[in-house]
């Protein structure tokens, strides 16, 4: 094998703000048994997180196997400042930030109790050596599992959201989902250029087979949520930075030559102008904005 290239720093491509609000839904309190369960993690472990971000899973993992510990790494080392700037203000013990190299982790062989990592893995270009990586660094019997996200068109969870959405009546309803629409299925038809294309997130359990992961195991981790102004006023910000996510999307793939196409200009510059007015009316009418979210959680046991 080649020398193994330097993955990009995620937060040049989406901001860290926007990268945490998406993932604070998926980490409720009641269900933290579940996840903890679906990963193999106990009360007392020490725990190795691989593609922290910005620090959202990280105390919630803690939490869950107090008085074990957390290390958590990331490449980007915007994400690790802000990870330990929160966790600083917000009083987080039991972890630890640092920034690190997924391909060449820091750390002695074994020393783990389980490695996890929640989509961090299948976007990078040799996820091999990180699931490699992993299996080194956790001792003989610990837990490794990796969580990916499901995209595309997944059944009923995201279909019947889709439903609730195209019940709004704002001006501009019906052009805004069918300009979401077009964008959507261009992107699954050719995806940005991020993991390895000959090994999708959904079938990263393979590697872990290949590479000595032993009594695999898969479970589905979904969500589905919404937010509205008068049963959750603390949250409603959460609908304007719903609103500041689909902008940077659209930002991010009209800024690419591979993408620009998609739209005309005039199209691109409606697409815009109509989420904004999407997010104005769901604030002025409390209206419950849904969102929804599935991954495949693929779990094992360090075999070697």
């Amino acid at each position: 094998m080649g020398e193994l290239i330097m993955e990009f720093s995620w937060s040049a491509i989406q901001s860290i703000q926007s990268l945490e609000t998406s993932r604070a839904g998926r980490f409720q309190p009641e269900w933290r048994p579940i996840l903890l369960g679906y990963f193999g993690l106990t009360p007392g472990m020490r725990v190795l997180e691989v593609g922290c971000g910005p620090g959202t899973l990280a105390p919630y993992l803690a939490a869950g196997v107090n008085p074990g510990t957390v290390t958590a790494v990331d490449l980007d080392k915007e994400f690790i400042q802000y990870a330990e700037d929160k966790a600083h203000r917000e009083g987080h013990t039991g972890i630890r930030y640092l920034v690190a190299n997924a391909y060449h982790l820091p750390f002695a062989d074994g020393l783990f109790d389980a490695a996890v990592s929640y989509t961090g893995i299948g976007i990078l270009q040799q996820p091999r050596q990180a699931i490699r990586e992993m299996v080194r660094v956790v001792r003989p019997g610990g837990s490794i599992a990796v969580a990916e996200a499901v995209t595309g068109q997944t059944g009923i969870l995201f279909k019947g959201v889709d439903a609730l959405g195209r019940q709004e009546s704002y001006p501009g309803a019906h052009q805004y989902w069918e300009l979401k629409d077009r964008l959507h299925h261009a992107l699954a038809q050719k995806p940005l250029g991020l993991g390895d294309p000959d090994w999708p997130p959904e079938a990263i359990w393979g590697l872990m087979a290949e590479e000595g992961v032993i009594n695999l195991r898969i479970n589905a981790w979904g969500y589905v949520d919404a937010d509205d102004d008068s049963r959750h006023p603390s949250r409603m910000a959460r609908i304007r930075d719903n609103g500041a996510r689909e902008l940077e999307l659209v930002r991010l793939v009209r800024s690419d030559p591979q993408w620009k196409n998609i739209f005309q200009v005039k199209e691109w510059d409606e697409l815009v102008r109509l989420i904004e007015a999407r997010q104005n009316w769901l604030v002025d009418h409390a209206a419950f904005d849904w969102e929804a979210g599935l991954s495949i959680v693929m779990a094992g046991t360090q075999g070697l």
